[in-house]
């Protein structure tokens, strides 16, 4: 059995800043939606986007300045890209 009072303040105080943002993260999601060829990022703000062909090569990076920013795609070819934002990855279609 371990004794609580041998664990160091500072490790509690480390759980408790990475627990409340795991509640800030999952109360505001980050949301991705695609319509042709532009993505619509929210709940982002702060992050960097980076869009990626099927084939691993990184077409596009991006600030996100704002916390629903809108992003347009006309000039990369129609088909599967990979959208990532900090952890938050997915596959996306455009055309």
């Amino acid at each position: 059995m371990v004794c609580l009072s041998s664990i160091p303040a500072m490790l509690f105080a480390e759980t408790e800043e990475i627990q409340n943002s795991q509640i800030e993260m999952e109360q505001n999601p980050i949301s991705i939606t695609v319509s042709g060829s532009t993505i619509r990022v929210k709940n982002a703000e702060g992050q960097v986007l980076e869009v990626y062909s099927i084939t691993g090569d990184k077409v596009y990076t991006q600030n996100i300045d704002s916390a629903s920013k809108t992003f347009e795609f006309g000039q990369l070819q129609r088909g599967v890209y990979i959208v990532k934002i900090g952890k938050f990855t997915r596959k996306v279609y455009l055309h």
